[in-house]
């Protein structure tokens, strides 16, 4: 089962994990996106420890090999120091109207092999305090009914009851959002530019792919990501001669990542962002798993600005791919394909495996005959731990 794992803030506990739409709130925050159709592990340890919060697709929990791969990713919560754990179980966004048997029916199932996955574990360190779910705007609560007397627990297996706890608080009416916003902290939103960004990538006059360019891609970056911001939040203000000008640095980009060397190159500088070190461009994915003091910069992570403008500039190559000759597409096809294996590896290092996951397989849909995407396959799916961890 692939997860993503973030801190909630370094340091403190998370507020109120058993309200179900404190939870969510906290999620949204951490995870840098509204979190959906998945199950939310809350834990922390000793006094002092930062609380973690993962996240795991309900699909993956719900499939053949769901409660072994939950009871395993427990295990290594547990052993990393993690001792009480609240689940929250999000179906759809946790707001959307679902029919009521088939939220009932879901809700039953997660939360039996959450609960059996944790009495596998058995007693001592580790303990499950709640369950909930949150569902059509609802919050649900999941009891592990006690066991009759005479009954060996061997010869049974954990009954849950489901039970509605009341209704299920808007993001922003929660104590999380409220603190958030007195903090100075982002609050994440689904991006609002989708329709501004493929308007930018059909006008885009892509040039030619250069093996041989000896340009530096993080100038590049730097010079996109400033053009962008009034591409896509000024874009009447701007004239005709702008707005091509700026549309040409964003193409000088994309055709700097579609080249192999130079697309791994920029991968380097954003893992070196923040950093006085530098690092080993041969053996750079070696050292992110064998050096822990490798961390990446909130800029890298979801939600941060270098990561949002790499998502962007993956969909402005998306809709390049459409339109122009067969030169410019097969540039803008390429620039996709090496932007969606960058933001991979950057999941990956976030330890955002099922985020990473999802964008291996969307590679895989798009360029079936790829071998990209089965060698980054292996390190989500196995998953290859980045050294760092984010409770250190």
């Amino acid at each position: 089962m692939t997860t993503d794992t973030t801190p909630a803030d370094h340091g403190r506990h998370l507020l109120a994990a058993e309200d179900p739409a404190e939870l969510l709130a906290e999620a949204r925050l951490c995870l840098g996106e509204p979190p959906t159709d998945c199950l939310i592990l809350a834990g922390r340890g000793e006094v002092g420890t930062a609380a973690l919060i993962t996240r795991s697709p309900l699909h993956e929990l719900l499939g053949p090999l769901g409660g072994a791969n939950l009871q395993r990713h427990l295990a290594l919560m547990r052993d990393r120091g993690t001792g009480v754990v609240h689940a929250l179980l999000v179906l759809g966004d946790g707001h959307q109207v679902l029919l009521a048997p088939v939220v009932e029916d879901i809700l039953l199932r997660a939360g039996t092999l959450v609960h059996e996955a944790a009495r596998a574990l058995g007693a001592g360190s580790f303990t499950l305090v709640s369950v909930h779910g949150a569902a059509s705007a609802t919050c649900w609560t999941l009891h592990r009914v006690p066991r009759r007397a005479g009954e060996a627990e061997a010869q049974l297996e954990v009954e849950v009851q489901l039970r509605q706890s009341g209704p299920l608080r808007e993001f922003a009416d929660t104590r999380a959002a409220a603190t958030a916003v007195l903090r100075g902290r982002p609050i994440p939103r689904l991006d609002a530019y989708q329709g501004a960004l493929r308007k930018i990538g059909r006008e885009l006059e892509m040039p030619a792919v250069d093996i041989a360019s000896g340009a530096d891609p993080g100038t590049l970056f730097a010079t996109a990501r400033a053009a962008l911001t009034p591409l896509l939040t000024e874009p009447g203000g701007l004239s005709k001669q702008d707005r091509m000008t700026k549309c040409e640095q964003v193409a000088a980009l994309l055709s700097a990542v579609a080249v192999d060397r130079l697309h791994w190159e920029l991968l380097a500088q954003c893992v070196e962002h923040g950093s006085s070190r530098q690092i080993d461009r041969e053996t750079l994915l070696q050292g992110l798993v064998a050096d822990r003091e490798w961390m990446p910069h909130p800029d890298v992570c979801a939600g941060g600005d270098w990561y949002v403008s790499l998502e962007r500039l993956r969909s402005i190559a998306a809709a390049a791919t459409a339109d122009g000759t067969p030169v410019q597409r097969g540039t803008a096809q390429s620039a996709w394909r090496a932007l969606t294996a960058l933001l991979v590896l950057l999941g990956w290092w976030n330890h955002r495996f099922a985020t990473a996951g999802g964008l291996v397989d969307e590679l895989r849909e798009e360029e079936p005959d790829s071998t990209l995407a089965p060698l980054l396959s292996r390190m989500t799916d196995t998953p290859i731990f980045p050294a760092w961890w984010p409770s250190s």
